[in-house]
């Protein structure tokens, strides 16, 4: 087998007896899980687990070689726990985050507490991108992990979610609607401001705009969020904004945030990570960081 990844997946699957259940114990998705059935396939030349009413359950051939591949997965993890111990007092890296400016703002100082107490001669470094150069630099550890809404990257990617949002109507303070109810006609009848993310998951508010019949009220279009609040503050223009954003520039603009009276989807922020470093210790402790930071973000 030239892919040892392999066999965490006819592991999962021989436990499991679910593509589902697999993938989510692997923190992969569905369609990596299949993907790697489809492979081990080939590979061997036979079905290996088959669907039997809700179960995937090992053919005959799977059942004869299952104690040697399991055999020598038990054997990779004795090798694995092999590997050095990592200390982060003693650790100089500069760790290679992909966010765009929305992550910088909310997530990236708490990101920088925690290292900072932690792992002191540690440095960060943020980076942007595509969803295929975000692919290329998690896979040759040019980026470490990428924090985000994703939903797209996918291949030999590991993911785990760490909080969802919800969008909000944000507004100048003074606004000809800040004291009256934001009703979806109002909302409709004005000038709106739409930040397109081009490499991220957000293009549903844009449907939902047009959708709602508010397309020629889309007065400017930008591609990155922090220009937004000073665009707010000399118009009249609505902006619709993930909360935890909202949140944190009211802090510092007079800003006035609104539910939103167009229906949309929350939507979930996560970090993703390539398979090559999934057991690796440093990258391993870098998630933890991350993750715990990233909760405490929205916390506050």
């Amino acid at each position: 087998m030239k892919d040892l990844n392999l066999l965490y997946t006819f592991e999962a699957l021989w436990r499991d007896h679910s593509v589902s259940i697999a993938a989510a114990n692997l923190g992969v998705t569905q369609a990596a899980v299949s993907s790697s059935l489809k492979r081990l396939r080939h590979e061997y030349g036979d079905k290996l687990f088959a669907q039997v009413r809700r179960r995937m359950e090992p053919t005959p051939f799977a059942v004869q070689i299952a104690p040697l591949l399991l055999e020598s997965l038990e054997l990779v993890r004795q090798a694995d726990s092999q590997m050095a111990a990592f200390d982060p007092r003693d650790c100089r890296k500069t760790f290679t985050l992909r966010m765009r400016d929305i992550g910088e703002v909310v997530c990236l100082p708490s990101i920088l507490k925690a290292l900072s107490a932690q792992a002191p001669m540690a440095r960060i470094h943020t980076v942007t991108g595509s969803v295929d150069e975000t692919l290329n630099g998690l896979s040759t550890g040019r980026i470490d992990l990428a924090v985000g809404h994703l939903p797209t990257l996918q291949t030999d990617i590991h993911r785990t979610l760490v909080f969802s949002q919800y969008y909000v109507c944000a507004m100048r303070a003074g606004h000809p609607l800040a004291g009256k109810k934001l009703t979806l006609e109002r909302f409709i009848g004005q000038q709106q401001l739409l930040v397109e993310p081009g490499s991220s998951g957000h293009h549903t508010l844009e449907r939902a705009l047009v959708e709602a019949g508010g397309r020629k009220n889309i007065w400017v279009s930008i591609p990155q969020y922090l220009s937004a609040p000073h665009l707010l503050l000399e118009t009249d223009m609505l902006w619709v904004v993930p909360h935890a954003l909202g949140k944190v520039l009211s802090r510092y603009y007079p800003l006035l945030l609104r539910p939103l009276p167009l229906k949309l989807p929350d939507f979930e922020i996560g970090m993703y990570w390539h398979d090559r470093f999934h057991r690796d210790p440093q990258n391993k402790w870098f998630r933890e960081i991350v993750g715990s930071a990233l909760r405490e973000s929205v916390a506050a």
